[in-house]
């Protein structure tokens, strides 16, 4: 086993790790009219697709910046990992706690 076939599983470990952390967060933050299972569902959404796009904006400015050998190593990946989640994690914590208003389509 190669060394990116054993960071490709502890890549995959870390994210599955992150998945079943979101699910007592969420029960903790959500709102109480918001279902158990659709806080989860809300949370885990809004903080992927919110760390996602924050993750791409900062390797293209970091790219830009500072050149592609300049992201290489640990340090860098941590702190976009870092800088990504906390975005993510704001608007997730935003989504969970504000009250659903269901209203029927005109």
């Amino acid at each position: 086993m190669t060394i990116d076939v054993a960071n490709q599983y502890i890549a995959w470990i870390i994210a599955l790790i992150t998945l079943v952390a979101c699910w007592p967060i969420a029960q903790s933050l959500r709102h109480e009219k918001l279902h158990p299972l659709a806080a989860y569902l809300l949370f885990v959404s809004i903080l992927a697709l919110v760390s996602t796009s924050v993750f791409w904006v900062l390797i293209v400015i970091g790219r830009i910046l500072v050149g592609p050998s300049g992201l290489e190593g640990v340090g860098p990946a941590v702190i976009t990992v870092l800088a990504s989640l906390v975005p993510g994690g704001a608007a997730a914590v935003w989504i969970v706690r504000r009250p659903q208003v269901r209203r029927m389509p005109k």
